[in-house]
């Protein structure tokens, strides 16, 4: 009794659910009917409008990038310690020692005396010239050299100071200048290094292949879009739909960035033009493959397009809120930079669905058969029937292969997600750039030299009143600052070349000491990072050792910039990733209408993010030793993976559901996914070598962000999709679709089916909101008995 009255309940809940949102489906139905319609008869006002629009765009709107900063204190958000130290000591002394460029001169036999008497002298010329009034005022001027003392006889360092406002390009151009007055000597080697010309090395790699990259991903995806059609038209219809969409992407990003006031990272445009690409192709695949199969039954051009329009528009359009959504989520990091991705990426996708939606349609209701110029088609109509299940699929829908796969599954997902938790972020931007650039080679010359860390030294302030009186103390803090691991030098108290009031090494007012700290690695590299923050946690304890009294200690620089990036970096990865998730599993329970599914589903693609980014460590920090990964990397690859696994789940799991309001769970996976599997598997396939592609950039970041999407995407394509979410649906059985009903213990009749909307009326032909192609198996299926294939299971009820 008490089973009964709990059924009647779900069945009357149930039947006012339907009474709810029976209006509104056929509010969508009347919508989606007259889009299809007007997108189908309008096709060449589509088309030509998309041209306008893209002629219009790119003549009148700027092309979004250029939003690389100078310095990486600026990546931070206000109220940022080692930002605030490093303005103090500004204000304490007189000559500052960071820089954002220097010179390196090198001579491999040692430099002559000649040669380290030019050094210093040069460096005096362009300063005494500047407080001569000899400049000219304005940007583009040296204002300071300043040589730094270093313990290495064969290599000069010399600080470079330019007026405000000048360029990265001018800046490093006028370095460059300086550093050739050396060239005079065959044995000297001179090398513009440091953070700026860094930046600047990056930003040149990327334009000089960014087009190379784009070209070679176009033809990429032609290539396999020709092969899975065996088509030379339909290759063109990407190429074209990409092409447009695109170019107002790229173009509307400007204006987005100007308007919302953020700056668009140059980092940014190859992301963009993967992504988009992507979309594009895998929306268009879809599409191409409903439309070859109403072709293959013999409708006519219109009437198949609408019907391909009727069965995929709706997944397409879910499937792109569902990628724009999630890259949204990258608006809830706290600080500009990543904010800056959220809404371009996303910006990035709806143009995608709007270009897939509208243009794509339209060319197809255009062409027709013709899309297939190879003769793809069948040459008489057929039936649809129902393929053979492959033997996978027979596992994987049984409770026991179903406890089998999700434990094998799950067991390499963890096995390879285990190296996240070695992960660390680098802040470089010169270990990245390839090994013959000169930034690079410069670096390496000083970190032969042992004194990597010189291009951007560590500054340790000392205050307290007449701290300078306590000189025995400071050179002993001193002494133990530089016996610390991966401290290589330190100039301070114990050193004092020039006068006390000179304001080097003491304040002029001798209530502040400086310690400049030369680390033995890349500053901004992860093994410096955690140097100093070993050094930092360490330093009062040192200073009390020492003897200092009343005084307070206090780090700035950029290594120190960098370690609380990083830092700020993980609790925004934490804080977006929960955004993303929560946002993803809202659209999917509205979808689906269930809590079940969706919750096990996302935590199926956060476990293949986190695969992904394990063997991402795995392979560039242990197999190729790189300091870490790119600080950006983790943030905008896992936000992307999850959005786009998310993506795959309303194209894999919605047949499934509608396939499981007729049939119990077991039977509709095995109904619904061969149909659904090759087109998600083309697109995985596609998506994984767009990104890809990336690596065609000489740069390790991109080379990190390319393997990381591609090995995330096939992953998700090739083991979560086809075994990890029909075994877990499986186990999961009829409670998949709690606190619905969806899931059915046994078949229904086709009035029931056309009764609750799952199936539309025949006269009038199949609709269907998700999928025509299995509405046709379902009627086709209707009058069969309910037949288990053999060796499978029922599966939990």
């Amino acid at each position: 009794m008490p089973a009964t009255a709990a059924t009647r309940s779900s069945t009357g809940l149930a039947a006012a659910a339907r009474r709810v949102t029976g209006p509104v489906r056929r509010g969508f139905r009347r919508a989606g009917r007259a889009y299809r319609d007007a997108v189908v008869k309008a096709r060449w006002f589509v088309l030509v409008g998309w041209l306008a629009l893209t002629v219009v765009v790119s003549a009148l709107l700027p092309t979004a990038g250029g939003g690389g900063g100078a310095d990486i204190g600026n990546l931070l958000p206000e109220g940022s310690p080692a930002a605030a130290v490093q303005e103090r000591s500004l204000e304490l002394f007189r000559v500052p020692v960071l820089s954002q460029v220097s010179v390196v001169v090198h001579d491999p036999d040692g430099l002559s005396v000649l040669t380290q008497a030019d050094v210093a002298l040069w460096a005096a010329a362009h300063t005494q010239a500047y407080l001569d009034g000899d400049v000219p005022p304005g940007r583009g001027q040296i204002v300071a050299a300043v040589p730094v003392p270093t313990s290495t006889p064969d290599t000069a360092v010399t600080y470079l100071y330019v007026s405000n406002y000048t360029s990265l390009e001018r800046t490093r151009d006028l370095a460059r200048e300086y550093a050739a007055h050396f060239h005079n000597q065959d044995s000297v080697q001179t090398f513009v290094a440091g953070v700026l010309p860094a930046q600047v090395a990056q930003a040149d790699h990327l334009e000089s292949r960014l087009h190379l990259f784009e070209v070679a991903t176009l033809v990429l995806i032609a290539g396999v879009v020709g092969l899975t059609f065996r088509s030379v038209v339909a290759p063109l219809v990407v190429l074209v739909a990409a092409g447009l969409g695109y170019l107002v992407a790229i173009r509307s990003l400007g204006v987005l960035a100007a308007t919302l006031g953020f700056a668009l990272p140059d980092q940014l445009q190859p992301l963009i033009a993967a992504l988009l690409i992507g979309v594009i192709t895998d929306y268009c695949v879809l599409f191409f493959a409903g439309l070859r199969q109403q072709l293959d039954r013999g409708l006519p051009r219109l009437d198949a397009t609408r019907r391909a329009v009727t069965a995929n528009a709706p997944i397409i359009a879910v499937a792109g809120i569902t990628v724009a959504a999630g890259t949204a989520a990258l608006l809830a990091a706290d600080f500009q930079l990543f904010q800056a991705f959220g809404p371009a990426l996303s910006l990035t996708v709806v143009i995608g669905v709007l270009v897939s939606l509208t243009l794509v349609p339209a060319l197809m209701a255009i062409l027709g058969e013709r899309l297939f110029g190879l003769g793809t088609r069948s040459r008489s109509p057929r039936r649809p029937t129902r393929r053979g299940n492959g033997r996978l699929l027979r596992i994987v829908v049984s409770r026991k292969g179903a406890t089998v796969a999700t434990l094998l599954a799950t067991g390499l997902l963890v096995l390879a997600a285990a190296p996240l938790l070695q992960m660390r972020l680098d802040l470089s931007f010169t270990s990245g750039l390839p090994a013959d650039d000169p930034v690079r080679q410069g670096a390496e010359v000083l970190a032969e030299a042992g004194v990597r860390g010189v291009i951007a030294p560590t500054e340790v302030i000392v205050e307290g009143d007449d701290v300078i009186e306590q000189r025995p103390a400071l050179e002993r803090l001193q002494s133990a600052i530089a016996a610390q691991p991966g401290v290589a030098e330190v100039l301070g108290p114990a050193q004092n070349p020039l006068p006390d009031s000179y304001g080097v090494v003491f304040s002029e007012d001798g209530d502040a000491a400086r310690f400049v700290v030369v680390l033995d690695s890349d500053p901004l590299g992860a093994p410096a990072i955690s140097d100093l923050r070993e050094l930092s946690t360490r330093l009062d304890t040192l200073a009390a050792e020492a003897g200092l009294e009343d005084a307070e200690a206090a780090v700035t620089g950029q290594t120190a910039i960098a370690g609380e990036l990083a830092a700020i970096t993980r609790d925004n990865l934490r804080t977006t990733l929960t955004a993303a998730l929560l946002v993803e599993l809202l659209i999917l329970i509205v979808y689906l209408r269930a809590l079940c599914a969706p919750v096990v589903l996302l935590a199926c693609s956060a476990l293949g993010v986190a695969a992904a980014l394990g063997l991402s460590v795995l392979v560039f920090q242990v197999l190729l030793g790189d300091p870490g990964l790119a600080f950006y990397v983790p943030f905008a690859t896992a936000v992307l993976l999850l959005a786009l696994g998310s993506d795959y789940n309303v194209f894999a799991v919605g047949s499934i559901w509608e396939a499981a309001a007729r049939h119990p769970l077991s039977k509709a996976i095995m109904l619904a996914m061969p149909s659904t599997s090759r087109a998600i598997s083309a697109a995985g396939l596609i998506l994984a070598a767009t990104f890809a592609m990336v690596a065609i950039i000489p740069l390790q970041t991109f080379r990190q962000i390319a393997f990381t999407m591609a090995v995330g995407l096939l992953i998700d394509t090739f083991l979560i999709r086809p075994v990890l979410t029909p075994a877990v649906l499986t186990l999961l059985g009829r409670s998949a679709s709690w606190p619905s009903s969806r899931v059915r213990t046994a078949s229904v009749g086709i009035e029931e089916l056309r009764r609750t909307g799952v199936v539309g009326a025949r006269s009038g032909g199949p609709e269907v909101l998700r999928d025509e192609s299995l509405e046709a198996r379902v009627l086709a299926d209707v009058d069969d008995e309910e037949r288990q294939p053999a060796g499978v299971e029922a599966g939990p009820r």
